[in-house]
């Protein structure tokens, strides 16, 4: 058992010191200003003209605006029989609305994706914390295997779930924010390993 035990507390922290200082390296530095200036960004992507700062409201109720355009526009091809060729040439004519809606889905997207990550890495940290609980009970209570069988999977969860998680490059506010609460996270998973760390080294004294 100490064997086991010894191996599983340098396993966990190292990974998530390692995990942790790659939060906030990318906390800090990804999104610095770039020292290119503008002029000579010539490759900038319409993904790259969204407005970061707007809320996700604002940005849904532009992508309703132009959705709803360009309906219009296609009621009007079909209902003066365009043919599929003509019909074609709507999304080369409107091609910056096009561009415009093709950036703002993928924001959109993108933000929803970061806010779904942030509360699933909630709750299922929550549910690591809980089984190491009850492990760490049974562990004291004299089933040591049992207990030892629980906390395991708990803190594994709680290392999944403060892992890192890549960008695609848009939804940097929701993206900082899920930084942030990993880097919390993996406090609160340090935390408690030294604390479970501490309460087996006295059971050997």
């Amino acid at each position: 058992m100490k064997g086991l035990q010894k191996t599983l507390f340098i396993i966990l922290m190292s990974v998530l010191c390692l995990q942790g200082i790659r939060h906030v390296h990318n906390y800090i530095y990804r999104y610095d200003e770039s020292a290119v200036p503008e002029a000579v960004q010539l490759f900038e992507t319409p993904k790259g003209i969204i407005n970061q700062d707007a809320s996700t409201s604002e940005l849904m109720s532009e992508y309703e605006d132009i959705r709803k355009e360009l309906q219009v526009l296609n009621d009007q091809y079909r209902e003066e029989g365009r043919s599929e060729d003509e019909r074609f040439n709507l999304r080369r004519e409107n091609a910056e609305l096009y561009s415009r809606q093709d950036a703002l889905s993928s924001e959109l997207h993108q933000r929803e994706m970061m806010s779904e990550k942030l509360r699933d890495t909630w709750v299922f940290s929550i549910a690591g914390m809980v089984l190491v609980m009850l492990g760490t009970f049974l562990y004291a209570r004299g089933a040591r295997w049992l207990g030892t069988a629980l906390a395991i999977p708990g803190l594994l969860e709680l290392m999944w779930w403060s892992a890192p998680t890549f960008s695609m490059g848009g939804a940097q506010l929701e993206y900082q924010a899920l930084l942030l609460n990993k880097i919390v996270l993996t406090i609160i998973a340090l935390v408690i390993i030294i604390g479970l760390w501490s309460r087996v080294r006295k059971e050997w004294q």
